[in-house]
């Protein structure tokens, strides 16, 4: 019988990836933390169902956005077996420029994120994403901070 998925193991898997997009690593990087298979990512701009679609999201991303921070404000799991389901609530900060404006524009809000995770042996945290709602509620934006 496997070891039961912790909720530990998924709080280090989702500091993982969120250290990830900060850092802008290689897009196959970031890919070896979601499903080959069954993947959905649901974001404002778009649905992500493969590596294409998400190679071109990351790409736009990261390249959009810099000096970005998250910070998971809340999380909570419920786990069956080899998935679990969490309810992630993640603090964001990201700066971007808009040609030819004098300067760049800040962001900073709080996301409630659903996610559906699932064992795997794509990476070293045995977890991979199948599922990811970046907008379970609307964000909720800090006062005096630009919106998207």
């Amino acid at each position: 019988m496997k070891t039961p998925i912790t909720l530990e193991q998924i709080r280090r898997f989702a500091s993982a990836w969120y250290q990830a997009l900060d850092q802008h690593v290689p897009v196959e990087e970031c890919f070896s933390l979601v499903a080959e298979d069954d993947l959905r990512m649901l974001f404002p701009d778009g649905d992500i169902r493969d590596f294409d679609s998400f190679k071109t999201w990351y790409e736009r991303v990261t390249h959009l956005f810099f000096d970005e921070n998250h910070n998971i404000q809340s999380l909570e799991a419920t786990v069956r077996d080899d998935e679990a389901e969490v309810k992630i609530v993640v603090g964001w900060q990201a700066s971007w420029f808009e040609p030819p404006a004098a300067k760049s524009k800040r962001v900073s809000l709080n996301a409630t994120q659903g996610w559906l995770l699932r064992r795997s042996i794509r990476n070293v945290h045995g977890l991979e994403i199948v599922y990811y709602d970046a907008t379970v509620e609307p964000f909720m934006y800090a006062p005096g901070f630009a919106r998207l």
